[in-house]
């Protein structure tokens, strides 16, 4: 059976629920610039809240994978699957840690 869908991530973590649900894809995932679009920045926008944040890089990260595929002449187009894992205390959003002791202060936190 071909792919049905492209997975525009690395999660290895993405690929076990997509197996799981049995849901057929190939990833799709950048290539050095200068060719393909640059990734997402991912930084927090001044008062945004998590699910206008999630939202936001979401779509993002989807239409920065359209524009690799569209690219790559050679694929099909097939639809691209994007997400984003974000980690939120109420309407703070907890970045990834910088340190072993900022880790330590976001699992207080938590």
């Amino acid at each position: 059976m071909s792919a049905s869908i492209y997975l525009a991530s690395s999660s290895p973590r993405r690929r076990d629920l997509l197996q799981q649900m049995g849901v057929t894809f190939d990833l799709l995932l950048g290539r050095k610039p200068p060719r393909e679009p640059a990734g997402v920045d991912e930084s927090v926008m001044p008062g945004e809240k998590p699910d206008d944040y999630v939202r936001r890089i979401t779509q993002q990260k989807a239409e920065v994978a359209w524009q690799r595929l569209l690219l790559r002449t050679s694929l099909p187009h097939r639809p691209v699957l994007a997400a984003d894992t974000t980690v939120a205390l109420g309407a703070d959003i907890l970045g990834t840690p910088g340190d072993a002791e900022e880790a330590r202060e976001m699992l207080t936190r938590l």
